[in-house]
């Protein structure tokens, strides 16, 4: 159970352990040569949370003093950043700040089974440290890796002192509950070529560059992250295909009909 803390005394320990910057009336030009210089470590993971969390720019305080906190760890290409099964017992909330992550599990045969790749400026883990629950999946580093682990209680604290962060933080894990519900309604209601022009569709919008999406990932990777079999993915990637839909070589593709893939939603 999180314990409560009253928002002064909340308001207070921030303040005294993150010491952020004070707001001066001063010309801009001696603002700018007054203000404090942030740590060169911070600049990176404030970026990071500026693409997480881009309507958090309205508090530059809390966006300062958010980047500020914790510590930032870095991973070799097939290092693993976390593990199932091992328990969130520091409470911490990770994002990965640069690099490319795999999210998924070792299956019975020692096989990985990619459930979800994840890019900078995204959350690796939002909820497990609130409960210091296990981590529900592995994060294994596909390129070197550079991550930050924010401390959820000091997160908290912080919150009392900007409401925004609260607010903010509540949407990102509401949000990631409805994503994950409705992936599981899709599996057991939805046929397969209709759940993978989805799938186009959204990884298009957020890692396409134009109509081009490079799946950066093997078949049976992808295939095993969207449930089914390598066979089944091959066969309705080439039907896709022959419908004009897209244009595939290797793991480029291009995608020619967005509309004609969303009518098959």
């Amino acid at each position: 159970m999180t314990p409560s803390i009253h928002p002064q005394h909340a308001q207070a320990s921030a303040h005294a352990l993150l010491s952020p910057p004070r707001q001066l009336n001063l010309h801009p030009a001696c603002a700018r040569l007054a203000a404090p210089r942030r740590p060169a470590a911070a600049v990176p993971v404030l970026q990071a949370l500026k693409q997480a969390w881009p309507s958090l720019e309205d508090d530059e305080d809390a966006l300062h003093a958010l980047a500020l906190l914790g510590r930032s760890h870095r991973v070799r290409p097939g290092g693993l950043l976390l593990k199932d099964g091992v328990s969130n017992a520091a409470g911490s909330l990770w994002l990965l700040v640069r690099g490319k992550l795999s999210m998924g599990l070792h299956d019975p045969k020692a096989v990985w089974r990619q459930g979800r790749a994840l890019q900078p400026g995204q959350w690796i883990d939002l909820a497990s440290a609130w409960p210091q629950a296990p981590f529900p999946e592995t994060a294994l580093a596909l390129t070197p890796v550079l991550a930050h682990e924010f401390p959820a209680q000091a997160v908290l604290a912080l919150c009392a002192a900007h409401p925004l962060l609260l607010k903010v933080l509540l949407a990102s894990l509401g949000s990631s509950a409805c994503e994950a519900m409705a992936s599981r309604q899709a599996m057991s209601t939805q046929d397969f070529p209709t759940r993978l022009a989805e799938w186009l569709l959204n990884e298009l919008r957020l890692n396409g560059q134009g109509d081009c999406l490079n799946l950066g990932l093997l078949k049976r990777d992808l295939a095993a992250q969207l449930g089914v079999t390598p066979e089944t993915l091959s066969r309705t990637l080439r039907l896709f295909q022959q419908q004009g839909l897209i244009v595939m070589k290797h793991r480029e593709l291009r995608i020619l009909a967005p509309a004609g893939l969303a009518a098959l939603r």
